[in-house]
């Protein structure tokens, strides 16, 4: 049986050890691994106390009326079994969202239980938020995502060339290594980052049962659809879902999903897919100054599925030709490279923040322009361009440098590091490397 490890686990220890900590709520997409990370801490503690408000729906009754947490703890106790010692027992309350008491009750817990370390976990939480006060500053949110491209090296038990690119400050790599990352990127890209499918393709390394797992989870996300959307907009969050894919790399516009449905419709959906942890929206920047967002424009987006593997098995990709070679920066016409490098942006940002994702374009009769993705680093703006090719001008990655005045660009791309006028090449397996320089 494969041992999944997460970076997020380290975080997680810290947050144990820490006298001032506060409830967390870990936040994402069902099946991302928020559960398994409550339950791998709670090894460290005592006693774990698990209760799972979708499954175990009766204990809900424990947190009505007036909340009293030491009354809550011992109904707890006594309907599991289970003892539950402030300083030694990690109390785990997941679907959190199946329970609005329980958010607010994560408050008490902070002010009159502070040595009872409470973690809890919800997949659409998002939707109950728009209903409750959140008790502010008495917890803390952390964001969970599929595994990054690291992560997968780190399980994959080849943590030496994550600990070797960490170390290796923008050096060409050795052209074998350098291969050797290159298909782990192609097969990362067909497995995608979903805890279960990385878990079956390194016990069994067999491509045809992960595409069944992707085919199933797909079926879970669309199955969910009725937990959060009023009957009417089901079909809309149908053809949403279906649409985010075959967008990808293009500014979302409502009419590709469909001439015959409101965009305001559609805009509720996409919004609840958002809401759900399943889609990300990359805003247009004018990206004048820091903050990015500042000068955003919200009315300007693109869309990135929140899972690079289960994005192909929604587009029904034939992965079969990849696996003759690992440049996968073709797939779909660069698309799938380009989210790739978003979701890579994003899953190295800090967990205790929503991710950002921006990016440029100018929109002229004599220069059209656009830049995939535009960040800070150093308190400087830095453009990102996915290239497929070592070949091409670049002219928007150019103009952008010449109109912004920027000291760095980035090329993403499968080819080696090199540095060319002002422009680095990053290769796609040294993303957390460019992330957390």
């Amino acid at each position: 049986m494969i041992q999944l490890q997460r970076d997020l686990s380290v975080f997680l220890d810290k947050w144990k050890n820490d006298p001032k900590r506060k409830p967390l709520i870990l936040k994402g997409a069902r099946q991302v691994g928020k559960s398994w990370l409550a339950r791998e801490l709670g090894k460290s503690f005592d006693n774990f106390v698990e209760i799972n408000f979708e499954k175990n729906s009766e204990a809900r009754v424990f947190f009505d009326g007036n909340i009293d947490t030491a009354k809550i703890i011992k109904n707890l106790s006594n309907y599991l079994g289970l003892k539950i010692s402030p300083g030694l027992t990690l109390l785990f309350l997941d679907e959190i969202q199946e329970c609005p008491k329980a958010i607010l009750a994560l408050r008490y817990f902070y002010e009159d239980l502070p040595q009872l370390h409470v973690i809890s976990a919800s997949s659409l939480l998002e939707f109950q938020l728009r209903n409750i006060n959140v008790p502010v500053g008495r917890i803390n949110f952390v964001y969970v995502y599929p595994l990054s491209f690291s992560e997968y090296l780190t399980v994959s038990g080849k943590n030496n060339l994550r600990t070797m690119l960490s170390e290796n400050e923008f050096n060409p790599v050795p052209e074998p290594i350098h291969k050797l990352l290159n298909e782990e990127v192609r097969n990362y890209v067909l497995l995608g980052g979903m805890p279960e499918v990385v878990a079956d393709f390194l016990e069994f390394g067999q491509f045809d049962r992960c595409k069944d797992i992707q085919t199933d989870l797909l079926e879970t996300y669309r199955s969910d659809f009725e937990k959060y959307a009023r009957k009417h907009q089901i079909k809309y969050l149908h053809k949403v879902f279906e649409s985010i894919p075959m967008q990808l790399g293009n500014k979302f516009k409502y009419t590709n999903v469909s001439e015959d449905i409101k965009s305001r419709e559609l805009g509720d959906a996409l919004d609840m897919l958002e809401m759900a942890g399943i889609a990300y929206k990359v805003y247009h920047s004018s990206a004048n100054g820091i903050p990015l967002k500042a000068e955003s424009d919200i009315k300007k987006f693109k869309v990135l599925f929140f899972d690079a593997g289960l994005s192909q098995q929604l587009l029904q990709l034939d992965y079969r030709p990849l696996l003759l070679n690992a440049d996968f920066s073709q797939i779909n016409n660069g698309a799938i490279a380009a989210l790739f490098t978003g979701l890579e942006l994003i899953a190295y940002q800090n967990y205790r923040e929503k991710a950002d994702l921006f990016y440029w374009h100018r929109e002229a009769k004599s220069s059209n322009a656009e830049v995939d993705y535009v960040t800070t680093t150093a308190g400087k703006i830095v453009p990102i361009e996915v290239k497929s090719s070592s070949t091409g001008s670049m002219k928007s990655l150019k103009t952008f440098m010449e109109t912004k005045k920027c000291d760095l660009a980035v090329k993403v791309s499968g080819f080696n590091f090199s540095l060319f006028e002002k422009v680095q090449t990053v290769p796609f397996y040294a993303l957390e490397s460019f992330v957390k320089r």
